[in-house]
């Protein structure tokens, strides 16, 4: 399937790699270490949001003061081990060093700098983008994914008429159409289906 665009931004959980059996578990110990039980909500369709907004959206209002002392436990377990275990999705890694040799890759995504780099490493993938970017929520210019991708199209000078996001959730179709690029749905992802998406596919090698 040809992608006109020359320009393709990437989501990294649920587009790149296969994240969500590591992230559970590491956020079922740092739940477990703070006293709170998730009877049947930790699936992988919590998966995409920055970590605060998913315990927000998971745990009981009086355990929101614990939020802080969760996410330092998550961080702890997840960057020294679980984020290396991570693995990319079938097809992620030919796929992009074709790509990589006609196309301008960049990658902006709502996880930590800190893991990304270390996946993007271990996978052996990081030299085949050109940038990649993480949300700061310190940051008022990366506070969220549609702001993120405004700078870097503002900053790298990018026609967003020859841009496209690979993503596969709601929010990265809403950070999509807020900056007028085009959003291709990665239906092998965690995200629901977006009926709305200028292109929908089923596996990233489709994209060759």
């Amino acid at each position: 399937m040809h992608i006109a665009e020359d320009n393709l931004i990437f989501d990294l959980d649920g587009t790149l790699f296969d994240s969500a059996p590591e992230i559970l578990v590491c956020l079922k110990k740092a739940l477990q270490l703070n006293d709170i039980d998730i009877k049947d909500n930790l699936n992988k369709s919590i998966i995409g949001p920055p970590l605060e907004e998913i315990l927000k959206n998971l745990i009981q209002k009086k355990d929101t003061v614990k939020i802080d002392k969760i996410i330092e436990n998550f961080i702890e377990l997840y960057d020294s081990d679980y984020c290396y275990k991570t693995k990319l999705y079938k097809g992620v890694q030919e796929t992009l060093k074709i790509l990589e040799k006609k196309k301008n890759l960049m990658l902006i995504t709502n996880k930590r700098i800190t893991p990304t780099e270390k996946m993007l490493k271990n996978s052996k993938i990081i030299e085949l983008f050109d940038n990649y970017f993480s949300i700061d929520p310190n940051d008022q210019s990366k506070k969220d994914k549609s702001t993120l991708i405004s700078k870097t199209i503002k900053d790298y000078k990018i026609n967003p008429k020859n841009t496209a996001y690979i993503g596969d959730t709601m929010g990265d179709f809403i950070a999509s159409k807020k900056n007028n690029i085009k959003f291709i749905f990665a239906g092998w992802g965690y995200g629901k289906y977006v009926k709305d998406a200028d292109l929908h596919l089923v596996d990233i090698r489709e994209m060759l």
